[in-house]
């Protein structure tokens, strides 16, 4: 009961403003062919053109580039005519009705561009007890297209506006990482960066973004991510300068509100950027440190967190000069991809999972190919249920059968948890749509009340579609009620029988659930745990090598790789009986913080020279003994014994120690430009260490043989 009423406190949320106008466009496109059809006597015929709109919405790939948008749509639709028609042929030959289902159902549960839209075609037209021709299919597929024409009859004008979207997130979020750099919510604020810039990368890997000048969305988005990574590095050295702390984040918040200025196209903002970072250099040189360790310990991380501001306003320079040039876009510069042509330097087909890109790097694409869909699992968890849920109505070979079957197709989930929340939010928003419906059409009986309902249920639905599931399920219910069973009038014993047929299928929906391969995900943690270690000990190895321009690509894969783990944990918790090992929730956390050390350490090490400390032997074996216990867990063997690396550790204390007297002795700039690298080196490599071996100890804790 508790996990009930959290689904539904959580489905009835708005966590985000509603996109009204969608809404209205989606309600408009549905409403109008059935208001036509009423006009012209022909209202089976428009109830046909707008379910084609009304499923072509529900398959539509809202917030994402129009090029893309289209393709997808113009696949969608002719899946739908396919399986209306196919439902109609089969009409008479109900078993192998329930073989085609099960095989359609488990094909939109494995790719997306399928999806469950052709799978409700299918039991549409299945149930419509009319001969199979072209009628019912044709006038889909001119309703889809109806719908198609007005969703991106703004592509001319509006065609960067995921672009923009995207890049606005970004910026305010990495602004917002500096603003609250002294905060308690640094971790909520740097999730919210680290997800808004692989947004952004996406988004702009979906168009193509040279102009004639070379600059492009990629190198905004490059920029915005050095500015996270100094940020990071930031964090850190503030904690280490606890006397300087206000005057770094005067400076910090300064610089945000510089960046916000830069991307909307103000001059101002880069020129007050550079400025304030020059203030800042003349104050803390005015400050020469005494000749105690202390004090020169302190200006030498002050000297760094310097560098760290100043690479951050040459960031925000960069976005100024870039938004100068109409990256974000406005209105050209950048073009649409067109539809046969991939990303510059992409593959056209995404590339096999088991398969690495060249060189073993094991960087992923930073788009998201619109096949990708759930694992094979699911799609035959669904394809199953959905066979079964026909063969249980065969009986029911009525127009009111079909929603035992709907309810089948849109309730199972990939976990059980999922699954009993869209249970719970799909029995309630029935409960409360469809006697909402009855009670309009009871008091205001007739067609024209059906197409006024239609409207403000399909603009509300839509709408509240992409921030709520449980507010869709209100609103979505009766309007594809009345768009099946137009001729069918909508009362009270109507809608209790369809309530009773909804509620059955969650019943058969939560039994697959539990009974049908309910724990999968335990079995690949091995291989996800061990390639977390793989892929921090290749981010680790970078840094050894003294490669800064691969530090950012190698922090992605790393951060890819945790949340792949992480991912697969929240699906296990829940998934029947099922709980995540705590052992790999703190290598999570740890993970994160070896992340941040190397974000610190890159910072650090940026300049120096090659060769004069000891920190390359001491990344080595970091990274080596990652490598080592990731490859034993992978193969089930008895991890490496632990490695302090004290001595390696110790060599750089005394480096510090003796660049210390060098520099009390008056040595010179040298000496101190590499006393500030040694003493900002030492607490990074110390904490690397650290975090690395107890993320390495809380992965061998899990899989111990």
């Amino acid at each position: 009961m508790r996990g009930a009423a959290r689904a539904l406190r959580a489905g009835f949320s708005l966590p985000a403003r509603p996109p009204w106008g969608y809404g209205l466009l989606c309600g408009l496109a549905v409403a109008g062919p059935l208001l036509a059809g009423v006009l012209v006597g022909r209202p089976q015929s428009g109830a046909f053109l707008a379910l084609g709109a009304y499923l072509t919405a529900f398959g539509d790939t809202y917030g994402q580039p129009y090029a893309a948008r289209a393709r997808f749509m113009a696949v969608k639709i002719v899946l739908i005519a396919g399986g209306c028609w196919l439902g109609l042929y089969l009409a008479d030959r109900p078993w192998w009705a329930v073989l085609a289902l099960g095989l359609v159902a488990a094909a939109g549960g494995r790719w997306r561009t399928v999806g469950t839209p052709p799978a409700f075609a299918l039991v549409t037209g299945f149930y419509l007890a009319v001969p199979a021709g072209f009628g019912p299919p044709e006038l889909m597929v001119l309703g889809g297209l109806l719908y198609a024409v007005l969703a991106l009859a703004l592509w001319p004008l509006r065609r960067f506006d995921p672009l923009t979207t995207a890049l606005d997130e970004a910026v305010h979020a990495t602004a917002g990482l500096l603003d609250g750099l002294a905060g308690d919510d640094w971790d909520g604020l740097r999730e919210r960066a680290s997800k808004a810039l692989g947004a952004a990368a996406t988004a702009s890997a979906a168009f193509e973004s040279m102009d004639v000048t070379g600059r492009s969305a990629d190198a905004y988005v490059k920029a915005l991510v050095r500015i996270f990574h100094e940020t990071v590095a930031l964090r850190a050295l503030r904690a280490a300068a606890p006397d300087e702390q206000d005057g770094i984040d005067e400076v910090a918040t300064t610089l945000a509100a510089d960046l916000r200025e830069a991307a909307d196209g103000r001059r101002a903002g880069v020129v007050e950027a550079l400025a304030v970072t020059a203030d800042y250099a003349e104050r803390l040189a005015a400050r020469e440190p005494g000749g105690d360790p202390a004090a020169l310990r302190s200006g030498a991380v002050l000297g760094q967190a310097r560098r760290c501001l100043d690479r951050i306003a040459v960031g925000v320079r960069t976005v100024g000069l870039l938004a100068a040039r109409h990256v974000p876009p406005a209105g050209h510069g950048l073009l649409p991809r067109p539809p046969w042509q991939p990303p510059a330097g992409r593959r056209l087909l995404p590339r096999l999972p088991w398969r690495p890109p060249p060189g073993g790097s094991g960087r992923r694409l930073p788009w998201k190919p619109p096949t990708g869909g759930a694992g094979p699992g699911h799609a035959g968890r669904l394809g199953v249920t959905a066979a079964v849920a026909m063969a249980l109505m065969l009986g029911v070979h009525e127009q009111y059968g079909k929603w035992f079957v709907f309810t089948v197709l849109l309730a199972v989930r990939p976990t059980y948890g999922d699954t009993v929340e869209r249970v719970v939010l799909r029995v309630a928003g029935t409960v409360a749509g469809a006697a909402g419906a009855a009670l309009i059409l009871a008091a205001v009986p007739g067609p024209y009340t059906i197409v006024g309902t239609v409207l403000v249920f399909g603009t509300l639905g839509f709408a509240l579609r992409e921030v709520s599931y449980g507010y869709w399920s209100i609103f979505a219910t009766p309007l594809a009620m009345m768009l099946t069973d137009f001729s069918t009038r909508l009362d009270w014993e109507a809608a209790g029988i369809r309530l009773a047929l909804t509620a059955g299928g969650g019943v058969l929906a939560l039994a697959a659930a539990r009974l049908l391969w309910p724990r999968g995900q335990a079995g690949r943690l091995r291989g996800l745990s061990a390639e977390l270690l793989r892929e921090h000990a290749r981010l680790i190895r970078t840094l050894a090598e003294r490669d800064p321009d691969q530090l950012p690509d190698r922090t992605e894969c790393a951060g890819t790789a945790a949340d792949r783990l992480r991912e697969s944990l929240d699906k296990l918790d829940k998934e029947p009986g099922g709980s995540a090992p705590a052992e790999l929730r703190a290598a999570l956390t740890l993970a994160r913080k070896l992340r941040d050390d190397a974000i610190l350490l890159g910072a650090v090490l940026r300049g120096a020279e090659q060769g004069s400390d000891a920190t390359a032997g001491v990344l080595d074996a970091v990274a080596d003994r990652l490598d080592a216990v990731g490859q034993a867990v992978r193969e089930s063997e008895p991890p490496p014994a632990a490695d302090a690396f004290e001595s390696e550790l110790d060599e750089v204390a005394r480096e510090v120690s003796s660049l210390m007297e060098e520099a009390a002795a008056g040595e010179g700039t040298a000496v101190r430009r590499r006393l500030r690298h040694a003493v900002t080196a030492h607490p990074a490599l110390r904490s690397l260490c650290k975090d690395a071996l107890d993320l390495a100890a809380e992965v061998t804790a899990r899989f111990r043989t």
